[in-house]
């Protein structure tokens, strides 16, 4: 079976600011330049990328070209030996074989036997290997073609509107590294527990984007879930009630934002429940009012213990239903937003949690300094 080999085109105006954008920017590594016809092939972090400004370029042509071969050290005929020097040559030959001679006479007899034998031995090896290796019967030379013609070219060529995909890791720094080169509109979106793009446009106004995976893997994700209550018991440990109304970085309490963590929680694992029972089913998703939940709830001087012993046992009970349900964090919801997975819910609850409790920590140092 053929293997499609994907290669993406890309058709410029200004070659050489194309080439220096890819390559020194954005940083994708030059497999074959050339000049003359004013294209570049790149070696990028996922398909190929063929850049060019020439209309009358055959693409598979060019692919298909020999690398350029480099350029080989200048021919020197060997020196013939002088006369004097053959002689003196000729006569080591001649010493080394008279010794030769005088050794053997020396040698008893089953040695000599031996060592005719062993050359008789290794004649035939010899003869075998170059028998083998003159074999050029087309079963012989078979593999390599059908390995050479395995792979299809499928070019797919990019046009303005369309997006150029690239995966990519690291992105806030990315993103700090182009604008210190002078780019600008870099756009960073988020999509949390799923991944992470770097959006940008090249010279020519083709929009590229690196998207970053981040979803967890299940150990990963299962800890940082289960730790999250860990966090927050410590995160407000010695806490008086006059302490838990200290307000935090976005203008409200600490009390307010252990409450909030919890509702949301709690509306998150409703959510994972009905994923686990009925995977595919249609779910809208509830509009959660924060401010009217807050005022309606009273956010602003519910005791709090309760709660944090509300979200463990909460937690403790998603976890086990993962664990034994089979392929539970595929298991999804199908909302007007598309299809959501358990494991996507679980992330963005636990992720969400973290970022809660890191503002409850500097908070209370903002207040003991």
């Amino acid at each position: 079976m053929n293997e499609e080999t994907p290669l993406k085109l890309l058709r410029v105006n200004n070659f050489h600011t194309s080439l220096l954008f890819y390559r020194d920017k954005i940083g994708f590594t030059v497999e074959r330049c050339d000049l003359e016809r004013e294209t570049v092939l790149f070696t990028t972090t996922g398909d190929r990328l063929l850049v060019t400004a020439n209309p009358e370029l055959n693409v598979e042509a060019f692919i298909n070209e020999p690398p350029p071969q480099p350029f080989s050290a200048p021919y020197h005929e060997e020196e013939t030996p002088s006369f004097d020097e053959e002689a003196v040559e000729s006569k080591a030959h001649v010493d080394e074989a008279e010794s030769k001679e005088v050794e053997a006479m020396d040698q008893p007899l089953e040695e000599v036997d031996q060592q005719e034998n062993d050359l008789e031995e290794e004649v035939y090896a010899e003869d075998l290997i170059g028998e083998i290796a003159e074999d050029d019967s087309p079963e012989s030379i078979a593999p390599e073609e059908e390995s050479f013609s395995a792979n299809t070219l499928r070019i797919e060529e990019i046009s303005q509107g369309e997006r150029l995909m690239f995966p990519g890791e690291n992105l806030l720094f990315h993103q700090e590294r182009l604008t210190h080169l002078g780019l600008v509109d870099l756009l960073l979106e988020e999509y949390p527990g799923v991944e992470q793009l770097l959006i940008l446009k090249d010279p020519d106004g083709y929009e590229i984007a690196f998207c970053e995976d981040r979803r967890l893997n299940q150990e990963e994700l299962f800890s940082l879930y289960e730790k999250g209550v860990d966090l927050l018991e410590g995160a407000i440990i010695g806490m008086t009630e006059e302490e838990l109304d200290m307000v935090t970085r976005e203008g409200t309490t600490i009390r307010h934002t252990i409450l909030q963590l919890v509702d949301f929680d709690m509306e998150m694992a409703q959510r994972i429940k009905w994923a686990l029972a009925e995977s595919g089913r249609s779910y809208p998703l509830p509009l959660y009012e924060a401010e009217e939940w807050a005022e309606t709830l009273d956010y602003a001087s519910r005791p709090i213990h309760v709660e944090v012993s509300l979200l463990r046992m909460l937690r403790d009970h998603i976890l086990t239903l993962c664990e034994r349900i089979p392929d539970s964090l595929t298991k999804h919801l199908v909302s007007e937003h598309g299809t959501v997975e358990v494991r996507t819910m679980m992330q963005v609850a636990a992720e969400t949690s973290r970022e809660q409790i890191q503002s409850i920590l500097d908070i209370r140092r903002f207040h003991s300094s």
